[in-house]
């Protein structure tokens, strides 16, 4: 309980996925909520704080490890959790391990973007055998594992200098750096304000399937307006040379104009009745670290 209060204490400010569940944790045991001072969140490392007069430090073995202090990095006893340390001063006191479930809709989100021809890469700082098993279970294409922050920056920046057009999907701070660099970084709705700020477009729903939908929304609307664009120019690219030349009566001239106008507005108006397909039913869930 000790671990989970000092862990608690300097989590208790912070945005991410992990630090709130820590939060929530130490909450429904009772625990004391024991004042933090001089809090800083370390990008794709951790957190430090000042607690009862001591630094305490809570993050990753690797971070840790530059940190000086040395923790364990072994292989985990709980099959797909995230290893969270915790070191009060320069003794690191022990480890918490956290594990969260994909949400039911994820494995179908990644399957209609694969519908729609898009190659999906799962990008996260978590270690590599935490990410290989939720890849395999959602199906993605790569899996590129404990990447920092600047790694998902550069990781975006090599796949636009390949010819692609990339769109990030994240949510937490590390992510943001990444989200600004692809042509369309996309904020989860209950995202850090960092994150959202970072993206070009924030999803309203905290939803997987909300990603491929406004993907094809999107290709819809772009349809519509190539239509209406490729209808107007051959419109007037007809009729008004007649109308020039004196073959068209000008009342005939405007009403077909007026008819143009209304083509134009009905064809924009059927966007009106895309609605997105039903989510599959579907209750599969396997532990996962945040990315």
């Amino acid at each position: 309980d000790t671990i989970l209060a000092l862990a608690a204490a300097v989590e208790r400010g912070s945005e991410h996925p992990l630090a709130a569940s820590i939060v929530r944790e130490a909450e429904s045991r009772g625990l004391p909520a024991l004042p933090a001072s001089d809090v800083e969140a370390v990008p794709g490392g951790g957190v430090r704080g000042t607690v009862a007069g001591q630094t305490v430090r809570v993050g990753a073995a690797r971070w840790l490890g530059e940190e000086g202090l040395a923790a364990s990095a072994g292989e985990d006893a709980v099959p797909g959790a995230t290893r969270v340390f915790v070191a009060r001063g320069e003794q690191v006191l022990g480890e918490l391990r956290l594990a969260d479930a994909l949400r039911p809709t994820a494995g179908a989100a990644v399957a209609r973007l694969r519908e729609l021809g898009v190659r999906t890469v799962l990008l996260t700082g978590d270690r590599r055998f935490v990410a290989e098993a939720v890849g395999a279970q959602l199906g993605v294409d790569e899996v590129l594992a404990e990447v920092r922050p600047e790694g998902k920056l550069a990781a975006v920046e090599e796949l636009r200098a390949s010819g692609a057009r990339v769109a990030m999907v994240g949510d937490g701070i590390n992510d943001a750096p990444a989200l600004a660099a692809a042509d369309v970084g996309i904020a989860m709705g209950q995202g850090t304000d960092v994150a959202k700020e970072a993206a070009s477009l924030t999803l309203l729903r905290d939803e997987p399937l909300s990603v491929p939908e406004a993907l094809e929304l999107s290709r819809r609307t772009l349809r519509t307006v190539r239509q209406n664009l490729g209808w107007a120019f051959g419109y007037n690219l007809v009729a008004v040379p007649l109308a020039v030349l004196g073959c068209l009566h000008p009342v005939v001239a405007a009403a077909a104009m007026a008819s143009s106008s209304v083509l134009v507005v009905s064809n924009s108006l059927r966007l009106r009745r895309w609605a997105p397909r039903a989510a599959p039913d579907t209750t599969r869930a396997a532990p996962r670290g945040a990315a």
